[in-house]
């Protein structure tokens, strides 16, 4: 294997590796019986062998870190389940929560929710994006999965939590 692991160090690394994630996932050439596997997947079932196959050889690169496993594997299964369209750089992932009606509730939960937690959550929320057709950056979703730091959450949630609610009162406010 001449390729390095996936690059996580930088938002911008994490773009770049949604991209080729995407691009991979949604070949013509990539299987779709895995891709069905990772999008059958779900947080208290094991790791499909189809994960693996996705990182040592299609993308031919090493493993992410064990700790960070569920989390890769949880876009991986976003990036599966929504198609090969979703990934919109532009857009962020808050303001596609406050355009899909996403609640404050939720987003609140969301947000503050402990690591055992936030998966399911992030799940939940993809489903309703997806199911509304809503396209963001995946980027912004991976760091939200991957961030430990404490400091760097709380930066990230704001960022969220911002552009939640300014697209949230552009559409509860609309001008006269």
């Amino acid at each position: 294997m001449s390729n390095p692991a996936i690059q996580t160090d930088t938002p911008s690394g994490l773009a770049a590796d949604i991209k080729r994630l995407v691009s991979v996932i949604h070949s013509g050439h990539y299987p779709t019986g895995d891709r069905a596997a990772l999008r059958r997947w779900a947080p208290d079932l094991p790791i499909p062998l189809a994960f693996y196959r996705l990182w040592l050889q299609h993308l031919d690169c090493e493993l992410p870190p064990e700790k960070q496993i569920h989390a890769w594997m949880a876009l991986v299964w976003g990036l599966a389940t929504y198609g090969e369209d979703c990934h919109n750089p532009k857009r962020p992932w808050g303001q596609a929560l406050a355009e899909s009606d996403f609640s404050e509730g939720r987003l609140e939960r969301l947000l503050s929710a402990p690591e055992d937690v936030r998966i399911g959550l992030f799940m939940s929320a993809v489903r309703l994006l997806a199911a509304k057709g809503e396209h963001f950056n995946w980027g912004e979703a991976a760091e939200f999965l991957l961030t430990e730091h404490a400091d760097k959450r709380e930066r990230l949630n704001r960022r969220i939590a911002t552009a939640y609610y300014r697209h949230r009162l552009k559409d509860a406010n609309p001008k006269e």
